[in-house]
């Protein structure tokens, strides 16, 4: 059930980017709700277009999600790289 509430989540804010390219970026709340217990403090208010493909694409298969994948680090990571 969570999966298929995140994928809605995924493709509304997919949509919402891909109409919106000049407007500010804003990631879902399902989807910054999930960064914020992973990454604590995480500040989601000025991600860049590509900090938001990115994330979306990280966020689209339940594979990079796992813990093994350690997706708290890669959210980390693309956080860091503006």
């Amino acid at each position: 059930m969570k999966s298929i509430l995140l994928a809605s989540a995924l493709i509304v804010a997919s949509v919402t980017g891909a109409v919106a390219q000049t407007a500010p970026v804003a990631l879902s709340s399902a989807v910054q709700s999930q960064i914020l217990n992973w990454v604590p403090g995480a500040d989601l208010t000025n991600i860049t277009t590509s900090q938001y493909a990115q994330i979306v694409s990280l966020f689209s298969s339940s594979d990079n999600l796992r813990t093994g994948n350690d997706p708290a680090g890669q959210v980390k990571a693309i956080l860091n790289a503006q």
